[in-house]
């Protein structure tokens, strides 16, 4: 089968450069997200770490749909194209119940959460990355006409507005103690993320 012409080519090992960053920076960022989330109880950061690391998911299968698409095989780039949408789509959804459902569960039981120099680091560091390489893949999806690709920075852009909960909600709780944000905040992620989820599946 062809391979891609020139012109598509640079997009094609663009847009597999970034999916391949956003893997490294969110497998190494929200793994220990997720591990300082468990020690300090907080519901935000731990839905951040887990939103990273299921973004890394669907990131991997587009560096292989990329690939793919660059060797001429068009019907193996069609079906990761398939799956990623699917994994961007099941991960907004399955994020999604989890916040909402632990949220509640903390505004029940007044459940208090420590704040971490640690977890604010991770959090502020994410907002500086993580908008760079969501942005530049939703520009590639709309050149490259990949749905899944639109959804993957969709996934991305997420983890920007969870870092940013991580981040107000670690801050609030050090500064006034204000442990209610952390649940509230999740909420409003919650609710996006079902919308993008569902979005994703039409």
């Amino acid at each position: 089968m062809p391979r891609a012409d020139a012109g598509a080519g640079v997009g094609l090992r663009r847009a597999g450069r970034l999916c391949a960053l956003t893997v490294a920076w969110n497998t190494t960022v929200g793994g220990a997200a997720v591990l300082t989330a468990l020690a300090a109880g907080s519901l935000s950061l731990i839905g951040f770490g887990i939103n990273a690391v299921v973004d890394s998911l669907a990131s991997a299968v587009l560096v292989w749909r990329f690939r793919a698409e660059l060797r001429g095989h068009a019907e193996r780039a069609h079906q990761a194209e398939l799956l990623a949408l699917r994994l961007a789509a099941g991960a907004f959804l399955v994020i999604a119940v989890y916040l909402l459902v632990q949220g509640v569960r903390s505004l029940s039981l007044g459940r208090d959460f420590k704040s971490t120099a640690f977890g604010i680091a991770e959090a502020a560091a994410s907002l500086l990355v993580l908008p760079v390489l969501a942005s530049a893949k939703f520009s590639l999806s709309e050149r490259l006409a990949s749905r899944a690709l639109r959804a993957d920075s969709l996934l991305t852009w997420s983890g920007v507005g969870l870092a940013a909960l991580a981040f107000a909600a670690l801050i609030a709780q050090s500064l006034f103690g204000w442990w209610w944000a952390d649940p509230l905040g999740a909420f409003a992620i919650a609710a996006l993320l079902a919308w993008q989820g569902v979005r994703a599946l039409r």
